[in-house]
């Protein structure tokens, strides 16, 4: 997917362009919300990523979240769709992103989380999320599930202390 969107930024340069993304609202039994966050920018995000060329938003979110966590979404609620001004900003090679994220939560996971060397995962109390380092983009989405889950949301579909080395 990263080089379909690399060579697609490429080809566009600066002319702004709309990006839709898929994201989960991960929680462990407690509520706490899963973040992870990539070696290569620091930043922290919510599980999911962008859409495809002719992919409903639903796969979107199942292949990604199983390619960053190794969880597998069988089934999922949408919440709410963000977009706007503040969501837009100017990706690492320059493009012009106005980006529209669909937040779910989950009705039916299966797996196990999967270790990463490239990427860190953890789950945060509302009240404990690093919203400094939080991906810009994401801050709004983020600040909504605070704001209306601020216990979070416990939910009991995995055993979350337990973790797979990435094959």
């Amino acid at each position: 997917m990263d080089d379909y969107y690399q060579n697609f930024h490429r080809i566009i340069g600066s002319f702004p362009i709309v990006e839709f993304s898929a994201l989960l609202c991960l929680t462990d039994p407690q509520g706490n919300l899963l973040l992870i966050q990539e070696e290569s920018d620091r930043y922290w995000r919510l599980p999911g990523g962008k859409i495809l060329p002719g992919e409903s938003s639903m796969n979107c979110l199942r292949r990604s979240v199983f390619n960053k966590i190794g969880i597998y979404l069988e089934s999922a609620v949408f919440l709410r769709l963000f977009s706007g001004k503040n969501l837009n900003f100017v990706s690492d090679d320059n493009a012009n992103i106005s980006a529209v994220m669909a937040m779910y939560l989950p009705k039916r996971v299966r797996g196990v989380l999967k270790k990463n060397l490239k990427r860190e995962m953890r789950f945060f109390a509302t009240w404990n999320i690093p919203e400094s380092r939080i991906y810009p983009p994401m801050k709004e989405p983020i600040q909504f599930f605070i704001e209306n889950f601020p216990g979070g949301i416990p939910l009991k579909p995995l055993d979350f202390d337990s973790f797979s080395e990435e094959s």
